[in-house]
C-alpha cells in the first residue's frame, strides 16, 4: 500500500494531449523538446509535460500591407494574402528556434520588410499589372529565401487593391512631378507639331492658289455684276429686311433687325 500511493498520484498528474487531423505536435518536456513529434490522436503525457499543436497544412493570413515607392508614394496594398506552411520533418528544429507563434514573430515582419524593399524599386506610376505581378514575384523570392533556413516554406503572397494613398503628404508632390513630366514631354513635341501645322496650311495654300490660277481668267466685270444683283436680291426678300428710302448721300438700303 505505501508502493501504490506515489502511482496513483503520478497517473492522476498525468493528462492526454489531442492531435488534429492535418496536424502534430511537439511534446515539452521540463528537460527540453522532445525529439519526436507526435501524430494525430490521442496522446498521454506525464506530469509537468505540454504538447503544442502544429498545423502543417498550408495556412492563408490576410494583411494589410505598406509601403513607399521609389518617388515616395505611399503604396497600400490591402487584403493581401500570405500562404506558407511548416516543413513537417523539420517541426522540431521550429518548436526549438521559433515555437508556435511563428506567424507573428517571424513571417510577419519578414513579409513586411520584403515588401518595403521591393515596391522602394518601383515608382508608383509604374505598379500597374504587370508591375504588381512582377513585385509578388520578387517578394515571394525574397521572402521564401529568408524563411526556409527557419523551416518554413514560404509559398508566395498576392498583393489585392494596390493603390496609392491619398492621405499621404508625398501624393500631391507624386501628382504635380507628373503633371510637369507630361509638359515636358509636351514641350519636346511642340516644335514637331508645328512643323507639321506649318506643312499642312502651306499645302492648304498651294491648292487655294492652284484653284484662283484656274478661276481668275473666268471672273468678268458681267460675272460681278450678276453675282451682285442676286445678292441684292436675296437680301431685299429676306424676312428680316426692312427697306427705307434715303437721301443720296446715304445707302439707300439698310437692314434693321425686327
Amino acid at each position: 500500500m505505501r508502493t501504490a500511493v506515489p502511482t496513483i498520484a503520478v497517473f492522476a498528474l498525468s493528462a492526454c494531449a489531442t492531435v488534429p487531423s492535418g496536424g502534430a505536435g511537439v511534446l515539452l518536456k521540463p528537460s527540453g523538446v522532445a525529439r519526436e513529434t507526435e501524430g494525430e490522436g490521442v496522446h498521454f503525457i506525464g506530469p509537468f509535460e505540454q504538447t503544442e499543436v502544429y498545423d502543417l497544412r498550408a495556412h492563408e493570413r490576410t494583411e494589410d500591407l505598406a509601403a513607399l515607392s521609389a518617388d515616395g508614394g505611399m503604396i497600400e496594398a490591402r487584403a493581401s494574402v500570405i500562404t506558407y506552411h511548416p516543413v513537417p520533418e523539420e517541426l522540431v528544429a521550429l518548436a526549438r528556434e521559433v515555437g508556435p507563434n511563428y506567424y507573428e514573430v517571424l513571417i510577419k515582419p519578414v513579409v513586411r520588410s520584403a515588401l518595403r524593399r521591393v515596391i522602394a524599386g518601383f515608382r508608383a506610376v509604374e505598379l500597374d499589372t504587370p508591375g504588381i505581378t512582377r513585385a509578388e514575384r520578387e517578394v515571394t523570392a525574397i521572402t521564401a529565401q529568408l524563411l526556409r533556413p527557419y523551416h518554413i516554406v514560404f509559398d508566395g503572397v498576392s498583393l489585392r487593391t494596390i493603390e496609392i494613398s491619398r492621405s499621404s503628404a508625398a501624393y500631391q508632390a507624386i501628382v504635380r512631378t507628373a503633371a510637369e513630366e507630361q509638359r515636358a514631354i509636351e514641350a519636346r513635341l511642340l516644335p514637331e507639331l508645328a512643323r507639321r501645322d506649318a506643312e499642312r496650311r502651306r499645302a492648304e495654300a498651294r491648292g487655294i492658289a492652284s484653284s484662283d490660277v484656274l478661276i481668275a481668267p473666268t471672273i468678268t466685270p458681267e460675272l460681278l455684276m450678276d453675282v451682285a444683283n442676286r445678292a441684292w436680291s436675296r437680301l431685299l426678300t429676306a424676312p428680316s429686311t426692312h427697306v427705307e428710302v434715303r437721301p443720296s448721300e446715304q445707302p439707300y438700303l439698310l437692314e434693321v433687325e425686327p
